[in-house]
């Protein structure tokens, strides 16, 4: 076994079944590893794409498992540089085992450039990885490995990115099986430290909900991200039964239709969300970072008549908002939280009356909303409604910048079971739903629908032959046609009364699918209205390999969101999410 051979055997005991990866000269060795291993190897046509696949097999796995990218280095890893700042974004545990030029060709002399296809590469990804090395055994004890490797999955998780210099990859490594043993038990160790059989946090929970009038659970993604399971949630729930909260990433964990999910707060939201989040005395936050998205970029407001209780893993997001009023933090992990509060369920009797306030401004919410977006035309909300009653859908890839996007995760009703899985959620990069959507079908050998806009798409249109090669990946690919960037050209319009490079009125060309679908032999569909959306997506409607064009009437408006004001000295501010109505 040489040492290409040997890293891709510790990563593949991890429990990584799928390794994806562009071929290169620099990562011979390590190419001919993956494909000599039992792995299953899907050949991207992008780098970029090789390492957004990565992120979207391990979010399809539940953090659980790490994905693997492999490229090539110089041009190769340069290429990964986006997806994997989004990983890191995200906390999506990943490998990116990446070849480098042989050893005596690594610069060290500070010119430009000195090696063949050489780049900073590790200096750059030190920047938006857990851990970036060099791996030459003689440099890097086994020990070290372990606790490099770990990294992706211990405490915060998040990528973790490794280059091996061609001429160490083909050497030979002595008793390895015995290494691997080795290696692996001390990456189990490492990943177990972390729980404690205590914890500080849930002792204040469980006393303050006793006391509470008003109190609210907040759940984020990093309830999942720390491998708790929708039953951990629906039986918290429904053991303390006080009015629940979700962010966009998270909203799925809890079906809509429970009488305990109360949508998601923020600048774009239900206005019952808001109400109850700007109403309530106490609010627990699980899993929830805090950021400026979900606070419609005023943290101190958000939440602001409640005492607020904080779960958080990384220390640099407590520092972040240390400045918060009637805000405790606890740094803890969320394993050790719910294992105290599953065993040691609060009391709580005084929060009836505010269930049934809160859900009277729900019934209210629901209904205005019914009423003003309600039509026959196909828009985004009515995709999103087709889509949230689609029986055969269980996991769904939306892309994650883009204004058909926003109004999806606005108005999805996730039902039991069914996951929706942002792409590049916290970075927002467009063009990542397609590559993630295939990561995603290549972990779960099911059916994933990706929802993709006109525009993103073509960022990464590559990988449609990625598709057309791999004839084992379910992928219903759903193009979101509403005539360019639609939130670029609302915001143009908005602030300078005219549009550029946002459609084919702006710039842009317009883009035929048809024909695009035909190259890669995917069978093409196309929308213009509910009732045939809604035919394609029944049971026996479209193949599962297809791609279909919904073509979108969308007038600009998403709903109740914050709006941005200027004060008397001409300073930015939001306005309050509490007051945020079904106003134009």
């Amino acid at each position: 076994m040489n040492v290409a051979e040997f890293v891709i055997s510790v990563i593949q005991r991890m429990g990584t079944d799928t390794a994806f990866c562009l071929t290169g000269g620099m990562a011979m060795y390590i190419n001919r590893a993956i494909d000599e291993s039992p792995m299953q190897v899907i050949y991207c046509n992008h780098e970029q794409a090789v390492a957004a696949a990565a992120d979207g097999y391990a979010k399809a796995k539940n953090y659980s498992i790490p994905g693997l990218a492999v490229v090539t280095s110089g041009p190769g890893v340069m290429n990964t540089v986006n997806s994997i700042t989004s990983a890191y974004h995200d906390s999506v545990p990943m490998y990116i085992v990446a070849g480098q030029v042989k050893t005596e060709d690594i610069n060290r002399f500070g010119v430009r450039s000195l090696g063949a296809q050489e780049a900073p590469q590790l200096e750059m990804l030190s920047l938006v990885t857990k851990c970036a090395f060099r791996y030459d055994p003689k440099n890097v004890t086994d020990d070290a490995l372990a606790n490099n490797l770990a990294q992706a999955m211990a405490g915060r998780k998040g990528p973790v990115y490794l280059d091996i210099p061609l001429d160490i990859q083909s050497q030979m490594v002595d008793n390895f099986e015995t290494r691997l043993n080795a290696v692996m038990k001390r990456i189990r160790t490492i990943l177990n430290a972390d729980v404690k059989p205590e914890s500080p946090a849930a002792q204040t929970i469980i006393s303050e909900l006793e006391q509470a009038k008003r109190p609210v659970l907040v759940i984020g993604n990093g309830f999942r991200i720390a491998g708790a399971t929708r039953d951990d949630l629906r039986s918290l729930v429904e053991k303390w039964e006080i009015p629940t909260l979700f962010t966009w990433a998270s909203s799925d964990l809890l079906e809509y239709d429970h009488p305990l999910h109360f949508g998601c707060s923020g600048g774009l939201a239900p206005t019952h969300s808001n109400r109850i989040i700007q109403n309530a005395d106490l609010l627990v936050f699980i899993g929830v970072r805090l950021d400026l998205l979900t606070t419609a970029y005023n943290p101190h407001n958000y939440g602001k008549h409640a005492k607020r209780l904080v779960i958080e893993c990384d220390a640099a997001e407590i520092k972040k908002n240390e400045c918060l009023r009637n805000t405790t933090f606890y740094l803890e992990d969320l394993r050790s939280v719910l294992g105290v509060l599953h065993k040691t369920p609060p009391t709580i009797g005084k929060a009836g009356d505010w269930r049934t306030e809160c859900a009277g401004w729900r019934t209210l919410d629901q209904r205005e909303e019914e009423r003003v977006f309600s039509t026959s035309e196909l828009t985004t909300y009515q995709m999103t409604r087709v889509l949230s009653n689609a029986s055969n859908v269980q996991y769904i890839v939306p892309t994650a910048s883009g204004f058909a996007t926003e109004c999806f995760l606005r108005f999805f009703r996730p039902g039991r079971n069914v996951t929706s899985a942002i792409a590049g959620h916290s970075l927002g990069s467009m063009g990542l739903g397609l590559p993630m959507a295939i990561g995603a079908a290549a972990a779960l050998k099911q059916r994933v629908v990706c929802l993709e806009g006109d525009g993103g798409l073509l960022l990464n249109i590559q990988e449609l032959f990625t598709i057309s090669a791999n004839p084992q990946l379910a992928l219903t690919l759903i193009v979101m046609n509403n005539g360019g960037y639609q939130s670029i050209m609302k915001s143009q319009s908005r602030h300078f009364n005219k549009e550029f490079g946002a459609s084919i009125n702006s710039g842009l060309s317009d883009t035929n699918f048809a024909a695009i679908a035909a190259m890669v032999n995917l069978p093409y569909l196309k929308a213009i209205s509910v009732s045939e959306f809604e035919k394609l997506m029944a049971d026996g409607g479209a193949p599962d390999r297809c791609l279909i064009e919904l073509i979108l009437q969308e007038d600009g408006y998403r709903g109740p969101s914050v709006v941005t004001k200027f004060d008397d000295n001409g300073k930015p501010y939001s306005t309050d999410i509490g007051d945020v109505a079904w106003t134009r």
